[in-house]
């Protein structure tokens, strides 16, 4: 008896709209959700692990992360931030590469934050993503991100790192999936 007074709750709730769900979702939710499938992607698909939690960044607290540079972002549409590190699997020392995926939207909004720089190696990646790389960073936009991956602590031996995750970013970003918005 109680099993069916249950299931009955539950059937109507869920019914009624109260039952959780992917209609459900808000944008921050479907955009997180998108971005973990990245960079789940991205980790199968390099010799990399990310060996701490991702750091989460809305619009309301971007400036923790960016500061000054916060309004610009917001002004574009940005949705969310995830801020990774990233250690190659076989590699030994102190050294990382940071990956900064922004969710900025759209194409456009991402095209309104990046900056072709004028002081770096143009760099073609998966999916006719172009991108730009320094000694210790990569930049780039595919599709509605922005990314920049920035090699720390002994970055000349992390530049193989950097493209390779670079190149993976770029084509999970462009693969078809499902729309977080």
């Amino acid at each position: 008896m109680r099993t069916t007074l249950a299931l009955s709750i539950a059937t109507l709730a869920t019914l009624a709209g109260c039952g959780g769900g992917d209609q459900d979702a808000s944008p921050d939710e479907a955009a997180r959700a998108a971005i973990v499938e990245i960079l789940d992607a991205v980790e199968a698909g390099t010799g990399a692990d990310r060996p701490t939690d991702t750091a989460w960044f809305t619009p309301e607290t971007l400036h923790e992360y960016i500061n000054g540079m916060a309004p610009r972002f917001v002004d574009a549409g940005f949705v969310l931030l995830a801020h990774s590190e990233w250690r190659d699997r076989e590699s030994e020392g102190p050294g990382y590469v940071e990956l900064d995926l922004y969710d900025m939207g759209s194409p456009d909004g991402a095209a309104r934050v990046f900056d072709e720089p004028t002081e770096a190696e143009a760099l073609a990646l998966p999916g006719g993503v172009k991108a730009y790389a320094g000694d210790a960073l990569i930049e780039f936009r595919a599709d509605r991100y922005y990314v920049i991956l920035t090699a720390r602590r002994h970055p000349a031996g992390r530049r193989t790192l950097l493209r390779n995750l670079a190149s993976a970013v770029a084509e999970a970003a462009a693969a078809p999936g499902p729309s977080p918005r």
